[in-house]
C-alpha cells in the first residue's frame, strides 16, 4: 500500500504540472493539454478507487466503523469530483472564454481534491495499513523454517 499512496502521490506531481500548463495555456493550446491532462486523470482515478476500496475492505475486516466512515465521505467527495471532472472533460466547450472559466473551476477543484488526499486521506490509508499488520503479523515461510504439520493430529 505504501507504493501505492506513493505512486499516487507522483501522479499528483505530473497532474499538477499539467494544470498549471493549461493554467498558462493559450486559446489554440488548451484544448490539446486538456486531452493530456484527461489521459493523466482517468487511470490515476481507477487507481485511485482501487486503493480506497482495498482500505475500505480492510476497514470492515477490522470493524474499524470510524475510519470507515472517515474513508466512505472521502470516497463519495472522490466519486462526485472525478465525475466532474471527467463530464467537463468530455464535453469540451468550443467557446474558448467558457472553456477557460470553466477550467478554472475544475482545476481549483482538483487541486483541492489532490491536497485533501494529500493531507488526509492517504495518512489514513496508511495508518489503516499500519493497524491492520500489527494485529495480523504476516507469516513468512523460508526454505529453513520449520515445517508445520500437516493435517491428521
Amino acid at each position: 500500500m505504501i507504493n501505492r499512496v506513493e505512486t499516487l502521490k507522483k501522479d499528483h506531481g505530473r497532474l499538477r504540472v499539467l494544470l498549471a500548463a493549461c493554467d498558462g495555456a493559450s486559446a489554440v493550446e488548451l484544448p490539446g493539454l486538456l486531452r493530456q491532462l484527461h489521459d493523466a486523470f482517468v487511470p490515476h482515478q481507477r487507481a485511485k478507487e482501487q486503493l480506497y476500496d482495498a482500505v475500505v475492505a480492510t476497514c470492515q475486516e477490522a470493524k474499524d466503523a470510524t475510519t470507515l466512515t472517515l474513508l466512505n465521505i472521502f470516497r463519495t467527495n472522490l466519486s462526485v469530483m472525478s465525475n466532474a471532472v471527467i463530464g467537463f472533460f468530455t464535453s469540451v466547450d468550443p467557446d474558448p472564454e467558457r472553456l477557460r472559466l470553466r477550467f478554472r473551476t475544475v482545476s481549483t477543484a482538483l487541486r483541492s481534491l489532490m491536497d485533501t488526499e494529500e493531507k488526509s486521506v492517504f495518512p489514513l490509508c496508511l495508518r489503516q495499513q499500519t493497524r491492520m499488520l500489527s494485529t495480523h503479523p504476516l507469516r513468512i515461510q523460508t526454505l529453513t523454517s520449520p515445517q508445520r504439520p500437516t493435517g491428521g493430529r
